[in-house]
């Protein structure tokens, strides 16, 4: 493992000017990478770079990130610290969540990562990071600025924000520290899919919630979005079953009973899923029910914007909305 300051770059990796635009997002279940490029003031994503780090899954029960989960953070980042290579700095924003807010020892991975990027990590905050994925969502919804209260939810792997606001302003942020990947480790470490395993996620989830969901209720909300991993799961099998990507209780109950009818992570199959989803698909859609059943909850929507979104938008010369062109 390389932990220094000059990257040898691959010849096979792409090389980029100061047109180029990047968003790192060291999340708790996966690392990504986002590289845009401005040209008339039109964005095209050029490249995405994804790994399923599972990063939390290396906090033991003393909130200490084991070496283990370190070092597969380490060799991502000397994977994205080639693409970074050929771009300005400044065009350059790195942040963390939740997983190096909560490990005692982040400091040992925050300063072996600094050492290998470009720009240094900004550890976000709960409430930083609940703002910018609403700004993610809003600034590229079809609605904009539009000033009808929203509700926005996205599952990481080691927190959930919830955020309620009206047009592009937040005014009501939250992070909780309930996630996919912590869920798993605690609810689901034997890889079995049975009621108990889901009444006992649901619960703990809820009883989180329910600490300030009567707050957000009293807010109220026209649209209920939300982009992370286990939403774009639940979308994506519908979508296969060519139904509307609009996720209802009854959505989630439907593949509750086939995870459940499984019986085990080994032999999940659900028409629509993909394989990457699946380790933590369970755990995420328990803290999902939760949600709906707290926040009463009717329907929920996929937003096409969340974190990287919302940090590419502060990074991005000023507009007024966020459109991304695939090339």
């Amino acid at each position: 493992m390389v932990i220094g300051t000059t990257v040898t770059v691959d010849k096979n990796i792409p090389q980029y000017d100061n047109s180029h635009y990047a968003v790192v997002d060291l999340g708790s279940n996966s690392f990504h990478l986002l590289i845009t490029q401005l040209i008339n003031d039109d964005v095209y994503i050029v490249n995405k770079v994804k790994q399923k780090v599972r990063l939390a899954s290396g906090l033991d029960s003393h909130n200490i990130l084991n070496q283990e989960a370190i070092s597969r953070g380490l060799d991502c980042l000397n994977l994205f610290a080639q693409h970074l290579a050929s771009i300005p700095p400044s065009n350059i924003v790195i942040v963390a969540t939740a997983t190096l807010r909560i490990a005692k020892n982040a400091q040992d991975f925050l300063q072996a990562a600094n050492r290998i990027l470009p720009q240094p990590i900004n550890l976000l905050s709960g409430d930083q990071e609940a703002h910018t994925i609403y700004a993610g969502a809003s600034c590229t919804s079809s609605s904009g600025c539009s000033l009808d209260n929203r509700l926005v939810l996205d599952i990481g792997g080691a927190s959930t924000e919830l955020v309620v606001g009206k047009g592009c302003l937040a005014t009501q942020a939250i992070s909780l520290n309930i996630g996919c990947v912590s869920y798993k480790k605690q609810y689901f470490a034997d890889n079995l899919l049975h009621e108990d395993n889901f009444n006992q996620a649901i619960t703990a989830a809820t009883k989180e919630i329910n600490t300030i969901a009567q707050s957000y209720i009293q807010q109220g909300w026209q649209i209920a979005m939300g982009s992370s991993g286990t939403m774009q799961a639940l979308a994506e099998i519908l979508t296969y079953q060519q139904e509307e990507a609009i996720i209802t209780l009854t959505v989630l109950e439907d593949v509750k009973s086939k995870l459940m009818h499984c019986h085990h992570m080994d032999k999940i199959e659900i028409s629509g899923l993909r394989a990457d989803r699946i380790p933590v698909l369970a755990s995420g859609l328990c803290i999902l029910i939760a949600l709906f059943h707290c926040l009463n909850i009717k329907e929920l929507v996929i937003s096409t914007g969340a974190l990287r979104e919302g940090l590419l938008f502060s990074l991005l010369p000023e507009r007024n909305s966020l459109t991304l062109i695939k090339q």
